[in-house]
Order: C-alpha cells, then sequence, then structure tokens
C-alpha cells in the first residue's frame, strides 16, 4: 500500500469511528433543532427582507464558483503533481484538500439523501426544511458549502497562528453564506455541509501528522558501561 492510500485509510478510520459518529449525532441534534424551532425558516426570511440586496447577490455570485464540483478534479490533479513530481507547500495543501473531499463525500452524501428535505425556493415550499423525504430531496446538506470550506479548513490546520488561523475558519463561511443569501439553502442546511468539510479536514490533518521518529528516553536501552577495573 502507498503512502497516499495508507494516509487516505487511517483518515477514513478517524472520519467514521465510533468518535466521528458520535459528533455526527451532535451535529445532526444541532441541525434538527434549527429545522424544528422554526428557526431555519425565521433565518431565512431575516436574511431575505434585511440583508439581501444587489451587493450581496453580486458578492454570492462570486463566491458559489468557489463550491463547484469541478475543484474535486482541480485539488486531485494537485495531488497527482504531488506524487509524480516534486512536494511543495502549495502541493501538500491540494493534496490534502483533494484527501478531505474523498474521505468526507460519503459522509456528505449519507446526509443529503439520507434525511431528504426541500430547498427554500423548491415548489413544494410548505415542506420548508423538515427531513422526511429520503432519495427524493438531496438538499439536506450543502454541496457548496461542503466544498468551498475544505480548502480553508485546511488551510487553517497549516496555519501558523491565531490570526490567520481565524481567518481561514472565517473564510470556510463564505461559500455556504452564499447559499443562504440565494435561497438555495437554509441555515442548518449549510451547517451540515460545512460539518461534513470539518470533520473530513480533521480526520486528515490527524492522519498526515508525522509520528515520533524515536521512542521516549524511558524506552530506549540503556547505554553499554564500560566494565569496571580489576583492583
Amino acid at each position: 500500500m502507498s503512502a497516499g492510500d495508507s494516509r487516505l485509510a487511517a483518515a477514513g478510520r478517524r472520519c467514521y469511528s465510533r468518535r466521528g459518529f458520535l459528533k455526527l449525532g451532535g451535529a445532526l441534534l444541532g441541525a434538527g433543532a434549527l429545522v424544528y424551532s422554526g428557526l431555519d425558516d425565521r433565518a431565512d426570511r431575516w436574511h431575505r427582507d434585511r440583508v439581501r440586496s444587489p451587493q450581496s447577490d453580486a458578492l454570492a455570485r462570486g463566491l458559489k464558483p468557489l463550491g463547484e464540483r469541478p475543484w474535486f478534479l482541480a485539488w486531485g490533479l494537485v495531488a497527482l503533481l504531488e506524487a509524480r513530481w516534486r512536494s511543495t507547500p502549495l502541493t501538500r495543501w491540494g493534496r490534502r484538500n483533494f484527501e478531505a473531499m474523498v474521505v468526507g463525500l460519503p459522509l456528505l452524501w449519507g446526509m443529503q439523501y439520507g434525511l431528504g428535505a426541500s430547498r427554500p425556493t423548491d415548489g413544494d415550499g410548505r415542506r420548508g426544511p423538515r427531513w422526511g423525504r429520503p432519495l427524493r430531496d438531496d438538499n439536506s446538506a450543502s454541496g457548496h458549502a461542503f466544498m468551498g470550506a475544505v480548502p480553508w479548513l485546511t488551510a487553517a490546520h497549516l496555519a501558523a497562528g491565531p490570526w490567520p488561523r481565524a481567518a481561514a475558519y472565517a473564510g470556510s463561511l463564505l461559500t455556504g453564506w452564499s447559499r443562504v443569501n440565494d435561497r438555495k439553502h437554509y441555515l442548518s442546511q449549510v451547517w451540515l455541509g460545512w460539518f461534513a468539510a470539518w470533520s473530513a479536514v480533521a480526520a486528515v490533518t490527524a492522519a498526515s501528522a508525522p509520528r515520533a521518529a524515536a521512542a521516549p528516553d524511558a524506552k530506549r536501552p540503556a547505554p553499554d558501561l564500560p566494565a569496571p577495573a580489576d583492583s
């Protein structure tokens, strides 16, 4: 097994471990609270009436492409470059983005097709964000929020300082916000897409961490000591 395959397998085990599913349960509880308390609907109406404007639409048009599907292929090409040519900070960042997408997409798809919720602008809008149409509606988790968040979250893990890290985390929310602005997703759906990205990036980061090269001092064999001289 190559180093890349081994890293992906380790990341997958971390993301879909017992601890990973506990985190998923917490994320679903939070999303369910937004859905069934009415906060999703209220947030949608508030943003539509108080925030959306020609300026926000223009900004959303610029941010939406950052969450499109071709980025999966783009990051895959960067990962191939690193494997076949040379490793640089840029290619390592791109490789981690690709690996996080590979690890996180099954989680995203499971939530999209398993929960079965509608968009704010769907014709059957009276259902709103409520779950209950598995395999018929696939909007329960935002794919754009997932794809757009992965590179920013990877950068946050690679950042050397609290301010760059905070800026990267803030950037990870931008594409998801564009979907709220365009009324293509509710807040809970953006949250679940972002959570899938966060969970996958955290797993890839942990799997990519260098292992200690040496054993602790307590476990090292004691050095040979010269034999005492005859008296």
